[in-house]
């Protein structure tokens, strides 16, 4: 009786599970294509990435090597190209290239345009956004006011980003050129104060330092003539001995 009732329980799950794949059969062969082609996308296009950051990467290079003896100008039309053919980081680094060639050819308006691009470039790393930030600034650093650097600079000055103690140097300086000195010793302090500075922005940061101290209110104040002193004179204090020595006798007598 046992074998029975188990092939009569058998029997009903076949007929079940035929009923549910008449009725969800073609449900599930269209999930399961669905679930390989939308993985074999996914590893096709990381396939792709990696070898198109692969191709990218030895275009890079190459445009690198090849350019290092060329002239600053002809380099710099490399870089242009090369830009606009590979995406991603190696885009923004051969745009970098191109605006420091362009610089190196005297073209500085061109390199500032490119530098500045590429700092209000939301999809760049903010790595190289504050490094090329950096560089616009220190080519508009003789003319730019001391509200455009700030403004300029607040996102790096402000921040934990590795380009902070060059942003503060150069709201210093343009804030000595504007006269704001105390605003120029506080920054200056600022980069003195902090430990990871390098050694080479810390010097100039004492340099600075020295050249802002005679401007600053203590130091004026420090300046002032000193009281007047109140020891006598030469003259008067050979004119007082001889009042006071003794009369001589010869004299008295």
């Amino acid at each position: 009786m046992t074998d029975l009732f188990r092939e009569v329980e058998e029997d009903l799950r076949r007929e079940q599970f035929s009923k549910l794949w008449e009725k969800y059969g073609a449900w599930l062969i269209g999930l399961a294509v669905a679930i390989v082609l939308s993985t074999a996308a996914v590893v096709g296009w990381r396939a792709w990435v990696h070898s198109a950051r692969v191709g990218d990467s030895a275009a890079y290079d190459a445009a690198v090597q090849e350019t290092a003896e060329a002239a600053p100008a002809e380099a710099a039309e490399a870089f242009a190209a090369l830009a606009a053919e590979v995406g991603g980081g190696y885009e923004t680094l051969a745009r970098l290239q191109e605006a420091d060639r362009r610089l190196a050819a005297g073209e500085a308006d061109a390199a500032r345009t490119i530098y500045e691009q590429v700092a209000n470039d939301g999809g760049v790393p903010d790595i190289m956004r504050g490094l090329a930030a950096v560089k616009a600034g220190f080519l508009v650093v003789d003319t730019a006011s001391y509200e455009d650097m700030k403004a300029r600079m607040a996102p790096l000055a402000s921040g934990s980003s590795p380009w902070r103690q060059n942003a503060l140097e150069l709201v210093a300086l343009t804030a000595m050129r504007a006269g704001e000195w105390p605003e120029a010793d506080m920054r200056v302090k600022e980069i003195i104060a902090d430990p990871t500075t390098p050694t080479s922005l810390r010097d100039r940061a004492h340099v600075i330092q020295v050249l802002i101290a005679p401007h600053l209110p203590r130091a004026a104040a420090e300046g002032e003539a000193a009281p007047a002193s109140e020891e006598p004179a030469p003259g008067e204090e050979a004119q007082s001995e001889t009042q006071d020595a003794p009369v001589s006798s010869a004299v008295t007598e």
